[in-house]
């Protein structure tokens, strides 16, 4: 029996080709992205407001030290660098710095409207599922440009719990930088895409149950038709 997973896949590369639909095959394609060095790049705001957030706190660490853990809850991120401070007060300082006028500024990442572009031009559904706070992740994909060709946001969500939002919009591709991305493709049953852009090597994600890996999204739109090709029944 062909699976849903491959019914949805081939749905997709019939509207690409333009081909008559199989009986069936109903459901468009839903992939989900993370957001923090997957579609945008914030690496330097999301550093100067920890570091500027932990000083307040009497807290000093270096960009070095934060870089590794980015993409983890607040804190999540303190506790891993050996910050132990007030949370409440880590969060407010940080989403202070963070909202500053001034603040670097978020930028979409190589390839980051092509690949959304891409599932929506072939009638899909592009689902956004971040750890960061729910209108930051709305703020941060505005600023870059990517609000438009987003359908869905998901915020606040790390890890296997990002998988309850993947399931909720029948997401059969997660694409992500982290470990705790890939847990969450695992879990949810979807297709687990690592890409390298974050700090995490395709060694690391595959360890952590990547499918495959790609080294950034412009190799993802690359790859996506020839696995769906490939995915179809014969």
């Amino acid at each position: 029996m062909t699976s849903p997973t491959t019914l949805v896949h081939c749905w997709l590369i019939v509207r690409v080709h333009k081909v008559t639909v199989p009986a069936g095959v109903s459901a468009p394609l839903t992939v989900g992205f993370d957001l923090d060095l997957t579609l945008v790049d914030s690496h330097e705001r999301i550093i100067s407001a920890y570091i500027r957030a932990l000083g307040d706190l009497g807290v000093v660490v270096s960009s070095e030290q934060l870089a590794p853990h980015l993409g983890m809850p607040l804190i999540s991120t303190a506790a891993a660098v050996g910050a132990a401070v007030d949370a409440d007060a880590l969060v407010l300082g940080y989403r202070r710095y963070y909202d500053e006028p001034g603040a670097p500024r978020t930028l979409p990442m190589p390839g980051a409207r092509e690949a959304l572009r891409a599932v929506r031009a072939a009638g899909g559904r592009t689902v956004v599922v971040s750890a960061k706070f729910t209108p930051a992740v709305h703020q941060a994909l505005a600023e870059a440009g990517l609000s438009e060709l987003v359908d869905v946001v998901y915020g606040e969500l790390f890890a296997h719990d990002k998988a309850s939002a993947l399931v909720a919009e029948g997401a059969s591709i997660y694409v992500g930088d982290h470990p705790g991305d890939m847990a969450a493709a695992r879990t949810a049953q979807a297709l687990g895409v690592g890409v390298t852009t974050g700090a995490n090597d395709t060694a690391a994600l595959l360890a952590a149950g990547a499918d495959l890996t790609v080294a950034n999204l412009d190799a993802f739109v690359a790859w996506l038709p020839s696995h769906i090709v490939a995915s179809c029944p014969r």
